[in-house]
């Protein structure tokens, strides 16, 4: 029996050690990923090193025999863990507040949507807070104010501000830069949703977004926006079909542990190069991109591959597909009096690489076509050579504070220079600029 004990001892002591040395490493040096032959070993969340080093070094004190030490241990753990609840019922903190496994719920005809009258957190532990329908937005009455210049600007987790507060997203940014220059009021409203593409753009602006009475409609393009067909409606989207979910269950209750889940959370989104391949690695997310051909994103070389890359750019059914968005987008605003904006957004990996841009050539292409107002981000974002300038990489591939600045000024060029319902001082294009 004393055998038994001395040698789960050791193993304890063992244990206690390495968990701590684990969760040193994750807090302080972003975690670790060990390739051994087919086995992969990896570290980068805090919870389990921190609540496996306290079991074990509880469970160490006991098998030592030091009773009163583990009670004593025991209980101090529970009187902090009082106290810490104590003070953030007292102080309102924002990392006390419920935490979402998602803040996404099921919609008739757009599929999913934000919930409306939201409060919680994003990704970053940025604020997310959504008005009565349903936009990460401030409340915008439907009757546009008499003067005022209302921009609406729709699409994905990108126009919705992923990872940057509400008033650093490109379409705020728009605003105050509009602002400064014309001397009128001018109003944005961010109609972005994580995850939408143009089925969601189109429906969003024929059955919503009409009725806010834009003077300009802004169509945000990310790389993976295509559908497969267009559609009139999308059923609801079953996966969220429980609505909002509290991570914790019961215990979302508790301020305390909604601020270590939160805290965790942050360590967690920040280690996450260390594990996943395609935030630290551009190669492998260029590679992990080219699989979809639908995206009209192309790699050069002499394959068939290649070949089916130029088909795209010169008429298949992917870019009729788009051609029949645009058209039916622009319709829509010509009816009510508004200005059709294109911008494309490309994504991290495609920087620097013109063979994977093939996306980029078909929409300025169309954008002619159908005289468009367009700007593609891609040669702005291609003027600094450290993609960490404009984008959250390595830790996320959305754009930066900066990268939204970037957007907003280049909006705000194209903007002034093809409407003439903002007086920015400077002339105006006929035609669609790249």
């Amino acid at each position: 029996m004393e055998t038994v004990r001395v040698l789960l001892k050791r193993i304890l002591g063992v244990a206690t050690v390495a968990f701590a040395f684990d969760a040193v490493w994750v807090l302080f040096f972003h975690g670790f990923k060990v390739k051994v032959g087919t086995w992969v070993i990896s570290s980068a969340t805090i919870e389990f090193p921190v609540l496996a080093f306290l079991a074990s070094f509880i469970a160490f004190l006991w098998v030592q025999g030091k009773r009163k030490e583990t009670v004593l241990m025991v209980t101090s753990i529970a009187l902090a863990c009082l106290v810490g609840e104590g003070v953030l019922r007292v102080v309102e903190h924002p990392w006390a507040k419920p935490v979402l496994k998602t803040w996404i719920e099921p919609a008739d005809v757009l599929g999913w949507r934000l919930p409306p009258n939201f409060d919680g957190r994003g990704i970053f532990s940025e604020y997310i807070r959504t008005n009565a329908d349903g936009l990460r937005d401030v409340e915008h009455s439907l009757e546009k104010e008499h003067g005022t210049l209302r921009i609406l600007g729709i699409g994905d987790s990108f126009t919705f501000g992923w990872g940057v507060p509400l008033e650093d997203a490109f379409m705020k940014q728009l605003e105050k830069q509009l602002v400064g220059v014309a001397g009128q009021k001018v109003e944005t409203i961010i109609a972005g949703v994580p995850g939408y593409g143009l089925n969601q753009y189109y429906i969003y602006l024929k059955y919503y977004g009409v009725k806010y009475h834009p003077d300009i409609v802004v169509i945000a393009y990310f790389t993976d926006d295509l559908p497969t067909a267009l559609v009139e409606s999308l059923p609801p989207v079953e996966t969220f079909k429980d609505g909002l979910k509290y991570k914790g269950g019961v215990w979302h209750h508790a301020r305390l542990y909604n601020f270590l889940t939160t805290a965790a959370g942050i360590i967690r989104v920040r280690n996450r190069p260390t594990t996943i391949d395609y935030l630290s690695d551009l190669e492998a997310r260029r590679v992990e991109w080219s699989r979809y051909e639908r995206l009209l994103t192309c790699e050069e070389d002499e394959t068939e591959h290649q070949k089916m890359c130029k088909a795209h750019e010169t008429g298949d059914k992917r870019v009729r597909l788009l051609q029949e968005y645009f058209t039916r987008i622009q319709a829509i605003t010509s009816e009510i009096d508004a200005t059709f904006v294109l911008m494309f957004i490309p994504d991290i990996a495609h920087l620097y690489h013109p063979e994977y841009q093939s996306i980029n050539r078909v929409l300025t292409r169309l954008a002619r076509t159908h005289n468009i107002p367009f700007v593609d981000m891609t040669p702005i974002f291609e003027a600094s050579s450290d993609p960490r300038t404009n984008y959250l990489w390595p830790r996320d591939a959305h754009t930066n504070r900066h990268g939204h600045f970037q957007i907003a000024s280049a909006l705000k060029r194209l903007i002034c220079l093809n409407t003439s319902k903002i007086n920015c001082g400077e002339p105006q294009a006929a035609t669609a600029k790249e």
